[in-house]
């Protein structure tokens, strides 16, 4: 009978963000990416000045943001899985990229500077 010693586990984890230092980040030149769906967006009804939005269910491998040189940092409503699976997918692509732990809500309550939807 062989031995079933367990090996540990590997635990990878996406590179992330808090919200200030994320915000401190975009000051710094880095993108910063509202990948929130389309419903919870118009719900809040606002954004964060300057970040670049992106439909989540269309954004993909011929996205513009694929071929930028800058940083990106992906946010969605609570930092999850929606920004987690953009962040690496540019990640893939050999870009720079994170996500924020907390997302919008977060970023919102660091200060980001809001304005309305248009």
């Amino acid at each position: 009978m062989s031995d079933m010693t367990s090996k540990p586990e590997t635990a990878y984890t996406l590179p992330y963000f808090d919200a200030a230092d994320a915000l401190e980040q975009a000051k710094a030149g880095a993108i910063l990416m509202d990948v929130r769906k389309p419903p919870a967006r118009r719900a809040s009804g606002r954004r964060i000045t300057g970040a670049e939005i992106r439909d989540p269910f269309s954004f993909g491998h011929a996205d513009p943001l694929m071929t930028v040189e800058r940083p990106v940092i992906a946010f969605c409503v609570h930092g999850h899985e929606v920004s987690q699976f953009a962040c690496a997918l540019l990640l893939v692509h050999g870009r720079t990229a994170s996500y924020v732990r907390g997302g919008f809500e977060a970023l919102s309550a660091a200060g980001a500077p809001l304005e309305d939807l248009v």
